[in-house]
C-alpha cells in the first residue's frame, strides 16, 4: 500500500493525492461518519468507482479535473466537501488527486487518514 500525500496549497485549498482506493475510504468515511452525504460527494465516489471511464473521458476531452456535481443548497450552507478531481495512472495503477472545498480543513482530513490507519505525509506549498 502506498502512502497519501496530504497538502495545503498556497491557495488555501487542502487536497490529497492517492491511490484511488484509499481516496475512495475517506469520501465514504466522510459521507458515513461525518454526515457529509451530499451531492458532491455521492458523485465524486461515482467518478472513482468508474474510474476507466472518466479517466478516458478526461483524455479524450483534454481535461485535466472534473468537477463533481454540486447542490446549490449544500454550497449556501458550506456542506460542499469535493471541489475537483484529477485522475491519473503510473504503469497501471489508479490515482487520484482530489481538491477539497477550502471550507474542509487540513485537520479534519488529517483526523479521517489517522482514523482509517491510511498512512500519509502533511507538506505545505
Amino acid at each position: 500500500m502506498s502512502k497519501v500525500k496530504l497538502v495545503r496549497g498556497f491557495t488555501g485549498y487542502t487536497y490529497i493525492e492517492g491511490h484511488c482506493g484509499d481516496v475512495a475510504k475517506v469520501l465514504t468515511h466522510l459521507k458515513d461518519v461525518y454526515g457529509r452525504d451530499t451531492s458532491d460527494v455521492n458523485d465524486a465516489l461515482r467518478i472513482l468507482s468508474n474510474f476507466n471511464s472518466f479517466y478516458d473521458m478526461m483524455r479524450r476531452k483534454f481535461k485535466d479535473f472534473i468537477s463533481p456535481k454540486k447542490d446549490e443548497g449544500d454550497l449556501i450552507k458550506g456542506l460542499v466537501v469535493v471541489d475537483k478531481i484529477k485522475l491519473f495512472k503510473i504503469g497501471n495503477v489508479s490515482y487520484v488527486q482530489l481538491i477539497f472545498d477550502k471550507r474542509v480543513g487540513l485537520e479534519l482530513i488529517s483526523n479521517i487518514l489517522k482514523d482509517l490507519g491510511i498512512d500519509f505525509e502533511v507538506t505545505y506549498e
